[in-house]
């Protein structure tokens, strides 16, 4: 798609698309079709990295413990690790709201009366609808969070004035870039074009939320009811937070619990997928931190508060060196050197769908395989299919009378990607197929 754009300018006018994250759009453009791999993560890394040190930043507003220990848990999240690779927005997204989140935090605690940073926060939201529009999620969190505590200090005609004071031009700039987004599309012969959509389903999006916990707490690898009861003690982490009067409790209950109850009762789509709920994620990483920092301070005396030490520096407090593993793990690579192996000069492949195309197509540029791609006959030397999430591949299949045999299976993360399964002509390299009639 950035390639067809040609330009920054058309990144945002002619790629009409809901896969379209312009930020990461325009740093894709910016290194080059046919970059590696990555040269296209590099955006991802950077912002996550970043967002690494805001975690510790947000945790340092209570202690020097509660720093480190966000910062560890943003570090090692399955779920932060993934999409801190991924050559996709949703880093450069989170990296916004969280950094929007200390923002305020900062605010609230420093006494309403304090200069707001109106501006500031404008721009960061503006930075993660750009990055992905699901930011838009973790935009009425944060209002309603802010009017809710500020309710709590003040009488009701105050409380709105200085929700509005503060979050006017966010919301300004919210609907800003949704109506670019869709007047580009508006204008365009095609329209807002939009990925495959799969209609609203209550177990489908209960199976996400599942998925989405286990990344956050890093347990992929853990039974299902091992996430079940992790949410029974989110559930009492909840009670906790809002015993203690934690600042940021009505943030933690509507990114959490409002935002897939507002998802279900408005029905929508597609989410049965676990990235949906990102900003939820991030919320409980944050939730589960301060927690889990509180619990360690009961085994022994509490370290000074950060900012009240006057010896405190606290850029010395940061963990810089804790970064995550950003590259995937081999197992789950998204390319695959077999047609490259068995046909080193070159190779045509054929598809059955057309969500494969573009891979193909980068990963040939990526390392520079002369590859052509088919979709009718006359029978090339490969055969790409789609499979269905976990569904069996055939050890043979038959396209244009030629007899294909399996050469490699590859299935998807658990966060992200398809199966898929790659065949080659059985005639090869002795031409000794069996011609099918």
């Amino acid at each position: 798609m950035v390639e067809r754009a040609r330009t920054p300018l058309g990144i945002f006018t002619a790629i009409n698309h809901d896969n379209n994250h312009h930020l990461n759009s325009l740093w894709m453009w910016l290194v080059g079709y046919g970059a590696r791999p990555l040269a296209l993560r590099a955006l991802s890394i950077a912002t996550g990295t970043a967002t690494i040190l805001i975690a510790a930043a947000i945790g340092a507003q209570r202690s020097a413990r509660h720093a480190l220990v966000a910062a560890a848990l943003v570090a090692v999240s399955p779920i932060m690790v993934d999409y801190g690779s991924e050559a996709r927005g949703y880093m450069p997204m989170l990296l916004a709201h969280m950094t929007m989140i200390w923002f305020v935090l900062r605010w609230l605690d420093a006494g309403v009366d304090q200069r707001p940073p109106r501006w500031r926060l404008a721009m960061l939201a503006m930075l993660g609808l750009l990055s992905q529009l699901t930011m838009v999620f973790g935009i009425c969190a944060i209002v309603l969070w802010v009017a809710v505590a500020l309710r709590s200090r003040h009488r009701a005609d105050l409380a709105t004035a200085r929700t509005i004071r503060l979050l006017l031009p966010t919301i300004v700039t919210t609907a800003a870039v949704f109506g670019l987004v869709l007047g580009a599309a508006a204008v365009s012969p095609t329209g807002m074009q939009v990925g495959d959509y799969v209609a609203f389903s209550l177990p489908a999006m209960g199976r996400a939320l599942v998925v989405m916990v286990a990344a956050s707490i890093g347990g992929l690898a853990a039974p299902t009811w091992i996430a079940s009861v992790a949410m029974i003690a989110v559930a009492f982490g909840f009670i906790t937070i809002v015993r203690k009067r934690d600042p940021a409790a009505i943030f933690y209950l509507a990114a959490i619990v409002g935002l897939p109850l507002g998802l279900a009762v408005l029905r929508v789509g597609n989410t049965g997928m676990p990235r949906y709920f990102l900003i939820s994620s991030l919320a409980l990483i944050l939730l589960l931190a301060g927690l889990l920092a509180d619990g360690l301070g009961k085994q022994g005396e509490d370290p000074p508060d950060l900012r009240n030490s006057p010896r405190h520096d606290y850029r010395r407090q940061h963990p810089r060196r804790s970064l995550p593993g950003f590259i995937p793990p081999r197992r789950h690579r998204r390319g695959d050197p077999t047609m490259a192996a068995i046909s080193p000069a070159g190779a045509d492949v054929l598809v059955d769908h057309l969500r494969p195309i573009a891979t193909l197509r980068v990963a040939a540029a990526e390392q520079g395989y002369p590859l052509k791609i088919a979709q009718d006959c006359p029978a090339p030397t490969f055969l790409h299919v789609d499979l269905g999430d976990d569904a069996p591949a055939s050890p043979t299949a038959v396209r244009c009378g030629i007899r294909y045999r399996l050469a490699v299976v590859r299935r998807r993360a658990i966060l992200s990607g398809v199966d898929w399964a790659l065949y080659v002509r059985a005639d090869l390299p002795e031409n000794r197929g069996e011609r099918l009639r």
